[in-house]
């Protein structure tokens, strides 16, 4: 488990690297002609502590997918407790494009429609850690 989050992070530092280095005029290397997508998680939250701030009102789902099915919604402002980041499918939310990092947030607290426990994944661009 150490060992990936180890490689997550360090995939974390590149895209950082890269994107500060694109930012100051660097061109971007093409995308590679079979596709595929890379494995990094780009951009937003990374769950680096236990908690994110939720950045915007958003929908949890039960995969890390848009379309996976609705599980309960957070709200802007909101802090709550997160357990991982991972890569999902891509996705636009909150301003950015092809994004496909996912937190998964849990918690075995009330909700605000009432309903004990819960677990979702919420887009890592929407949220920033605490």
């Amino acid at each position: 488990m150490r060992s990936k989050l180890r490689a997550l992070t360090g995939a974390a530092i590149v895209v950082l690297a890269t994107s500060v280095s694109m930012s100051s005029g660097a061109s971007a290397a093409p995308a590679p002609s079979n596709g595929s997508r890379s494995s990094a998680v780009l951009v937003g939250g990374r769950c680096n502590g236990s908690w994110v701030n939720v950045n915007a009102t958003v929908e949890a789902q039960s995969r890390p997918q848009a379309d996976s099915g609705y599980v309960f919604t957070l709200y802007a402002g909101e802090t709550v407790p997160c357990r991982k980041i991972v890569v999902g499918v891509d996705y636009k939310a909150c301003g950015v494009n092809d994004a496909n990092g996912w937190i998964l947030v849990q918690d075995d607290l009330r909700r605000h429609d009432g309903t004990p426990g819960w677990s979702g994944y919420i887009p890592s661009v929407c949220t920033s850690d605490r």
